[in-house]
């Protein structure tokens, strides 16, 4: 992710940087309420990140569970 590419909620651009540092790709490309993609390049599993969730806490936490289950394919 680039200097200009950080997710407003600080609970998910946490999840997002674990994500990051795990070897998953994270990809910004906002697309109406979609952030970015959360990409697992070894089995190509996929995770939306959304720009406003209801509960960025829960958000946070689905990032990690995805970052946790695909950490073994990365």
């Amino acid at each position: 992710m680039g200097l200009g590419d950080r997710h407003q909620k600080k609970d998910v651009e946490s999840a997002l940087r674990r994500a990051e540092a795990a070897g998953l790709k994270v990809t910004h490309d906002k697309n109406k309420h979609r952030w970015g993609i959360v990409i697992c390049c070894r089995c190509n599993g996929r995770m939306t990140v959304f720009c406003t969730p209801r509960d960025a806490g829960d958000h946070a936490k689905r990032i990690d569970e995805f970052t946790r289950d695909h950490s073994r394919c990365a």
